[in-house]
C-alpha cells in the first residue's frame, strides 16, 4: 500500500467529508492525515466550514473538532471491522478448500 503525498490526500478531503471514498482509499488517507499535522489542519478547516456551515443555518450548537475526531475515529472502526470481516472470509475459506481435499483425498484412497 504506497503512502499518499500531501497533494493527493488534499485533493481528497472533499471526498472523505462527503463519505464517498472507498476502503481502501480512506485507510490510506486517514494514516496520513493522522500523521501529517499540515492536512489534518486543511481537513480541520474544510470541516468546519462545510460541518459548520450547516450546523449554523440549522442553528445547533456544537464542537466540530470533536465531531471531526469522532468521524475519523468511527470510519477507522469500520475499516478494523471491515478487515477483521476479510480475514474470517479467508479462514473460512481456507477450511472449506482443506475439506474438500481431505475428502477428496479419503476417496481417492478407498
Amino acid at each position: 500500500m504506497s503512502k499518499l503525498t500531501c497533494k493527493q490526500a488534499e485533493k481528497l478531503i472533499s471526498s472523505f467529508l462527503q463519505d464517498e471514498m472507498d476502503n481502501r482509499t480512506k485507510k490510506r488517507f486517514l494514516a496520513h492525515v493522522e500523521g501529517c499535522g499540515s492536512c489534518l489542519e486543511e481537513l480541520s478547516i474544510q470541516f468546519l466550514v462545510t460541518t459548520g456551515m450547516q450546523r449554523l443555518e440549522q442553528g445547533d450548537t456544537f464542537d466540530l473538532n470533536r465531531e471531526l475526531k469522532l468521524k475519523m475515529a468511527t470510519e477507522k472502526r469500520h475499516l478494523h471491522i471491515l478487515a477483521s470481516l476479510q480475514r474470517g472470509l479467508y479462514a473460512t475459506e481456507a477450511f472449506s478448500i482443506l475439506t474438500a481435499v481431505l475428502l477428496l483425498w479419503m476417496v481417492v484412497l478407498k
